[in-house]
């Protein structure tokens, strides 16, 4: 009988080791996609896009890309999601050419020298006015002076401290055949998001699991009198 209650409970503990390593571990594919999620403002709309957006509109968004450690300064193909809202109208993540590339003692304009975090990725999302689609979505985050170490792959530097940007610029290009116009402006917020709650409950779940078979065999171990 003991054996069998033993063999029954090393039978839950064993599954349960493993569901949690899996867990922790993940898919290796997708150990190092990390998510941002922003909120921004409208500086600058070409006309033709007007008035389906404005310079009222709020703008919020996220991104997705792999922060895989690599050096060379231009990660090609690491962006894997976007979605932007502008006011009603929103473009999201296209399958094309995307990197994030970090750059060190560029000129940031008019001969000021900085750093940059740059996020550019293909974009779609209907048409505007006169046929205008978006193709393409970019992203600037300058400091002037030095503010990386190297340009080694890194997640992007925050708005306010320790980094204090001088620069936090998006940027959505569009075109119909003819010519291509845009809109443009800042950012107010950037915060990388955590892993969903559902997933840290079942972690959480599993580990007092194993725990609660760990408890089991110790009873087994040394019965009471």
């Amino acid at each position: 009988m003991q054996t069998k209650k033993q063999l029954s409970i090393k039978g839950l503990f064993l599954p349960a080791i493993a569901l949690c390593s899996l867990l922790l571990s993940g898919n290796p594919a997708h150990a190092a996609l990390v998510t941002y999620s922003f909120t921004g403002s409208v500086s600058q709309v070409n006309g033709p896009l007007l008035p389906t957006v404005n310079m009222m509109s709020p703008v919020s968004g996220t991104f997705q890309f792999n922060n895989n450690p690599a050096t060379g300064g231009n990660y090609q193909g690491v962006v894997s999601n976007l979605v932007l809202n502008i006011g009603g109208y929103t473009s999201t993540y296209a399958v094309g050419a995307n990197a994030v590339t970090v750059f060190k003692a560029i000129d940031l304009g008019s001969g000021i020298p900085g750093d940059r975090w740059q996020l550019v990725t293909a974009a779609t999302g209907s048409a505007i006015n006169n046929g205008y689609t978006p193709f393409r979505f970019d992203l600037n985050l300058d400091r002037e002076g030095s503010l990386f170490a190297n340009t080694n792959m890194q997640n992007p530097p925050s708005l306010g401290f320790p980094d204090f940007l001088t620069g936090a610029r998006w940027r959505l290009l569009f075109d119909n055949g003819d010519g291509v116009v845009r809109i443009q402006g800042g950012l107010n917020s950037l915060t990388a998001v955590p892993l969903p709650a559902a997933v840290i409950l079942f972690g959480a779940g599993l580990i007092s699991l194993v725990g609660l078979g760990a408890g089991g065999l110790r009873n087994l171990r040394w019965p009471q009198a």
